[in-house]
């Protein structure tokens, strides 16, 4: 029964993270595009958009120049994965959420195998896979190709190997979960503050539990080996490092004030169990990052996997929870406070808690059963309306936050016209920046028109003259922009089309060169 309850669980996890994936988002966001056309790229040439070769960490850089300068380099993770999606698959919106979806999924099934290694009762390790399903954050970023996600896996793998290996002893273990925290660090910029953190919790629960010193040795072997591929890196780009954490404070003095504040934020009851954040690319604001329910089991589930007695394995869970917002107090990035993706591996730790919180209230006597009962049939009741809300209002209330000039409607017309008669280049204004640059890149690959990519270019609405534009051309800007009028107005311009967002709300105008 436990199987097939397991098997329930996975394929509803299949359902929901694979249906309408392509369109809920409705809109493809900034960092979705960043990692789709540079996949695009290292599946059809195994280079990245800039002409590096199977780069170990990419450089990211406006796509309309790729050889202007930038000090933004990201974890290959996400980029490789979606690569290797797109060898099988066609580019689309689809197919570049995929990769993440199905980490989704194999969250699913891992927690189950750590919640296994936890629990005497199995039942308890399904009931952590099923909130894990149905937590409101897991599922909003099993949805969005972003490499904040890649750690969960990795996180999960760790407490499996953890528990594993203190219940066990298998030789073989150490080493590997040594690899898999080193391969890790490849995530996201934060895998540099939680895979160490991990190795530190790892090494203190051998020493706690008296395991022999080669384990350790093993594990810190195995967590440098990952590394050892930095060093050749490290020697043709000796600014990498510099350059990574550039928009870091680390170094800056010390306002433990604000980080102390900044932390327990991330553990407000407001934030955790109601509005889920402040962006709505990020949150529904119809619930927290996690339903309502965990705002009972979670403190029950503390309890009982720190009571006297617990475990080593059990007790990592917790550490791994109260962890999470480490690397965003340490680091303190633009907009620390309440920003979700910096603190999903939070999520899979709150599962198996809540998950330890219904056994401990199963253990109660009869009245606490009945609650455990209640909250648990809240969760679907409750995950209900959510996902109802989500996959209707929601994405039309959104849409505009995730492509704010509605570039796919832009990149249709501009289609449209170089189709009825070929337009000589795409002047993208000063909205655009790098971001919107990606965005604009990804919905003319998504057409196969990358010949429009080549032909388009970067204007400033300021210091424009007719003679900077190409007759024929098409310019490109945002709707609100104070100077649109003014191009109107000039006898060398016209206006062609203006395109609504998703609420119908003027987003992008384009204008032509006479």
């Amino acid at each position: 029964m436990v199987r097939i309850a397991l098997g329930a669980v996975i394929l509803l996890a299949g359902a929901l993270y694979l249906t309408a994936l392509g369109t809920a988002p409705v809109n493809i966001g900034v960092d979705e595009a960043r990692f789709a056309i540079r996949a695009q790229s290292i599946a059809s040439t195994a280079r990245d958009i800039d002409g590096a070769r199977l780069p170990l960490f990419f450089h990211i850089t406006d796509p309309v120049h790729p050889f202007n300068g930038s000090d933004t380099w990201w974890q290959p993770s996400l980029f490789y994965l979606t690569a290797a999606v797109f060898r099988v698959m066609p580019f689309t919106e689809w197919s570049t959420r995929l990769p993440v979806a199905l980490l989704a999924i194999l969250n699913v099934c891992l927690i189950y195998a750590v919640g296994r290694g936890l629990f005497a009762n199995a039942w308890y390790a399904v009931v952590a896979a099923s909130i894990l399903t149905l937590t409101p954050a897991h599922f909003i970023f099993g949805r969005q190709a972003q490499d904040y996600f890649c750690m969960l896996p990795v996180a999960l793998a760790w407490l499996w190997c953890l528990s594993a290996y203190l219940e066990t002893g298998a030789a073989w273990l150490p080493p590997v979960t040594g690899a898999l925290l080193g391969l890790g660090l490849y995530c996201h910029i934060s895998s540099w503050v939680v895979m160490p953190l991990y190795l530190a919790v790892t090494l203190a629960a051998f020493a706690l539990s008296r395991q022999p010193i080669w384990a350790s040795i093993q594990l810190a072997a195995g967590f440098v080996a990952p590394l050892l591929v930095l060093l050749p890196w490290l020697w043709f780009h000796p600014g990498l490092l510099h350059d990574m954490f550039t928009n870091y404070r680390v170094s800056s003095e010390a306002r433990w004030i604000e980080r102390i504040d900044i932390y327990w934020d991330y553990f407000n009851p407001s934030y955790l169990f109601f509005s889920g954040g402040s962006s709505p690319m990020f949150a529904t604001r119809r619930a927290g990052v996690f339903l309502l329910a965990a705002a009972v089991l979670l403190p029950c589930g503390i309890w009982n996997l720190l009571k006297q007695k617990a475990s080593i394995a059990r007790a990592a869970v917790v550490i791994a929870f109260i962890a999470a917002p480490l690397p965003i107090v340490l680091a303190l990035p633009q907009d620390p406070k309440y920003y979700t993706p910096r603190d999903l591996i939070a999520v899979p730790c709150a599962a198996l808690i809540c998950a330890a919180g219904v056994e401990w209230l199963m253990a109660r006597g009869r009245a606490w059963r009945l609650v455990a009962v209640v909250l648990m049939l809240a969760v679907p009741v409750q995950f209900v309306s959510f996902a109802r809300y989500y996959f209707t209002d929601y994405q039309i209330w959104s849409a505009a936050k995730f492509d704010p000039l509605s570039l796919r409607g832009v990149a249709a017309v501009v289609i449209a016209r170089d189709e009825a008669a070929r337009v000589p280049a795409v002047y993208l204004s000063e909205d655009f920046g790098e971001s919107q640059g990606e965005q604009w890149v990804f919905y003319l690959l998504r057409r196969s028109r990358r010949d429009l990519w080549e032909r388009s270019r970067h204007f400033d609405t300021a210091r424009v003259r007719p003679d900077d534009i190409a007759p024929g051309s098409l310019l490109v800007l945002d709707a609100r922009n104070p100077r649109l009028d003014q191009l109107r107005r000039a006898d060398w311009c016209r206006s062609v089309q203006i395109v609504n967002d998703a609420n119908g709300s003027p987003a992008a105008a384009i204008l032509g060169r006479n």
